[in-house]
């Protein structure tokens, strides 16, 4: 594979095509009929994504290995599995926000007392209400949903006016807000939750499951709920800690955004930087028990194993999240 620079046709970048894993286009591009024919020949799948992180198209290799398990993933549905893996992928999600607030107050223990003492309210407020997401009982998701939602939701608002302690007043977040960004965070947050969702989207499709049959987002057309449901798991640590780091240290500026009406856009430099960022932080390692692995097979590992919990083969799911 080449990467190509305008008209003049000149070789930026070679790698051959067995070594890749993703090719996310972003912004003006295009592909060849033959460049994707060889990407599925290799088993590398393309994402494209919009300049406000929407996921807006994939194109995957052709299915395989997945009749036993999707059906046992739609059967799940009705019965107490699919309740037991949205409490876990909760779990997983209010566990990785608990520690990355016990990482930046640590940091900032020295430089801004007050500020790392806001942060361990925070987390001590989060504490009862992530062990009552554990003791809840089990059941069809349907069942629990609502409670469940209702308790994440708490611990998120905790979470994240929390880390309005962090970010520089000058960025102007107040609040978590999802879609529509409106702040440079939350900008560069929906950005690269779009690079992320690429990533589990793969993952969920190579473990063999339906990325539209999700337990904790309910189902609307189009909506890939399962990869919803395993990104829980994994937003804090590789998304948020890398907007966090680019922000805090400067990497980015106010100056590097500007409204579209009253959507907020990131410059293509922005964008850039934190495509590069993301994208560098799933090639790096991380640890589970005595296991060192990278975050990108790390998220395949998860997802194969929601896979094998659904088909029967293990007992139990266990969730990833940071200790600290």
């Amino acid at each position: 594979m080449r990467e190509f620079s305008g008209d003049s046709r000149k070789t930026l970048h070679y790698v051959p095509a067995e070594s890749l894993r993703q090719i996310i286009i972003s912004g003006k591009g295009s592909i060849t009929v033959d460049a994707i024919n060889l990407l599925a020949k290799n088993n590398v799948d393309v994402v494209f994504i919009d300049s406000f992180g929407e996921v807006t198209a994939k194109i995957v290799p052709m299915e395989f290995r997945t009749v036993k398990t999707r059906k046992e993933q739609y059967y799940a549905y009705l019965d107490h599995r699919s309740g037991y893996l949205a409490k876990k992928f909760i779990e997983g999600k209010a566990r990785n926000q608990y520690a990355v607030l016990g990482t930046l107050a640590k940091s900032r223990k020295d430089t801004h007392p007050e500020v790392a003492d806001k942060l361990i309210i925070a987390r001590q407020r989060m504490q009862p209400l992530i062990e009552s997401i554990i003791s809840m009982p089990d059941g069809p998701v349907d069942k629990i949903r609502s409670p469940l939602m209702g308790t994440e939701g708490m611990i998120s608002d905790i979470y994240w006016k929390a880390l309005t302690n962090v970010f520089p007043e000058e960025f102007g977040f107040r609040e978590r807000s999802g879609r529509g960004a409106r702040d440079p965070v939350n900008a560069m947050l929906n950005y690269g939750y779009g690079i992320l969702e690429g990533e589990v989207h793969r993952a969920v499709y190579l473990a063999g499951l339906d990325p539209y049959a999700g337990y904790l987002h309910a189902d609307r057309p189009g909506s890939s709920t399962l990869v919803y449901d395993l990104m829980e798991e994994f937003r804090q640590q590789i998304v948020d800690k890398t907007v966090i780091a680019q922000v805090t240290k400067g990497v980015v500026k106010p100056s590097d955004f500007s409204l579209d009406g009253e959507i907020c856009r990131l410059s293509d430099g922005a964008r850039r930087g934190l495509l590069k960022d993301i994208l560098g932080k799933l090639e790096d390692y991380t640890t589970r028990g005595d296991e060192r692995l990278r975050w990108c097979d790390l998220i395949l590992s998860q997802a194969r194993a929601v896979a094998k919990y659904l088909r029967g083969e293990s007992t139990s799911y266990e969730p990833y999240f940071m200790r600290w």
